[in-house]
């Protein structure tokens, strides 16, 4: 039997249901953005649909494409990195590709950092290598080498503001200056630093990244990427994570917005606290060596003076005199720190590059470039800095003990 309607210009109960009521429009505005869970949106005319994608209007057809977490994220990390433009990415690794691939071909050349996130070394050796495209790892704290480098030809030089894992810092304009007298386009990971403490662009870079995964979320809760350049450039990257379905989800674009509200306030208390932390471990009979921006002894030290502003950042990292067995009593004596194969947390953690980060390089490559198996990286939290220290003494006090 037909279910009679109370009224007759109302539709049936089946397409009630169905419909969603516009949202009314009000004289006020929530205070935290809302999460768009749309995955499409729907399009008044056909004209409007070529209005969108021939971009004359603004809005959104489907979420790969575009969302309004996606771009506020986006847009926020650009405005922090002085850059015109910025698109959300899945991953770090997803910005990274995209950075990279975009507008290159077979047979184009990179020249990049010979110390790099492993992830980053094996895309460009791996499938980056397989498409044609080669590249040529060098030390880029080694301006002459790097002019070496591109006194070739080369579309792209890619660098880590501050490297990953032994905090090496490449001098940004000298690169800038090489990579453009050589055609190449610079692109910079700037995860570690954050743009707090760093902003590529303004010492010449042409494109920067992050994964947002790390301190721009900095609660481990979320995994993001994202990259920032000039508008032509985002917009053919956003191309390429469209077409790749690298895009990332509104959800993790709004936390990520949420944990940028609190960015400064964490960096400026990590940064503080690694200083004293590295300072105590410089100091131990345990530790062969210290890499941190912020002791005199970094051989990057008055060049980090120069490119690092409201501190030296939250990463550290050393090395353990009695190689991975030291290493394994050090995380076993720890109450406190956890060992944790990423970084950024509000928290401490260590992680162990050669096992991890890493583990991908062979060891040989490992030990030239100073991986160790005795090697430690510290991401510093927010913590005070009196309770890190002492369960750094702990773990150190473990590898006494375990002779």
């Amino acid at each position: 039997m037909e279910r009679v309607e109370a009224d007759a210009s109302a539709a049936h109960f089946e397409t009630l249901c169905a419909e969603i009521d516009e949202q009314p429009e009000t004289v006020t505005r929530p205070l935290a953005p809302p999460i768009v869970t749309a995955a499409v949106f729907s399009v008044p005319t056909l004209e409007t649909v070529d209005d969108l994608y021939e971009g004359r209007a603004a809005g959104h057809i489907y979420t790969r494409d575009g969302n309004p977490n996606q771009e506020a994220f986006a847009a926020l990390v650009a405005r922090l990195e002085g850059a015109e433009a910025g698109v959300a990415a899945a991953t770090g690794m997803a910005a990274i590709t995209a950075a990279i691939l975009t507008g290159l071909q077979r047979g184009d050349r990179i020249v990049a950092g010979h110390e790099l996130y492993g992830r980053t070394m094996a895309m460009l050796r791996g499938p980056l290598a397989a498409l044609g495209v080669s590249t040529e790892f060098v030390d880029l704290c080694d301006s002459d080498a790097a002019s070496r480098a591109l006194a070739s030809p080369a579309k792209l030089v890619f660098a880590e503001s501050v490297s990953n894992p032994l905090l090496n810092i490449p001098d940004l304009p000298v690169l800038a200056e090489l990579a453009h007298g050589a055609g190449a386009r610079f692109v910079v990971d700037n995860t570690f630093a954050t743009p707090y403490h760093c902003r590529p662009l303004a010492f010449g870079a042409d494109a920067v990244l992050h994964s947002g995964t790390k301190y721009l979320g900095g609660h481990s809760d979320v995994t993001i990427g994202v990259l920032a350049a000039d508008a032509a450039f985002v917009k053919a990257a956003r191309a390429t994570l469209v077409t790749f379905g690298a895009t990332a989800s509104p959800f993790d674009c709004w936390l990520t917005l949420r944990g940028i509200k609190t960015l400064a306030l964490r960096m400026e208390r990590a940064s503080a606290n690694a200083v004293q932390a590295a300072r105590f471990l410089a100091e131990q009979r345990g530790v062969s060596r210290v890499a941190y921006p912020g002791l005199a002894s970094h051989p990057q030290h008055e060049r980090a003076t120069c490119l690092l502003s409201g501190g030296f950042g939250a990463m550290a990292a050393f090395e353990l005199k009695g190689g991975e067995r030291a290493a394994s009593a050090f995380v076993r004596g720890l109450r406190r720190i956890k060992l944790a194969p990423s970084l950024a947390d509000v928290s401490t953690t260590i992680s162990h590059p050669a096992k991890t980060s890493h583990r991908g390089y062979a060891p040989a490559e490992r030990e030239a470039i100073g991986i160790t198996p005795g090697l430690i990286r510290l991401s510093v939290g927010i913590e005070h800095a009196d309770d890190i220290i002492a369960d750094l003494a702990a773990g150190l006090a473990a590898v006494d003990a375990a002779g």
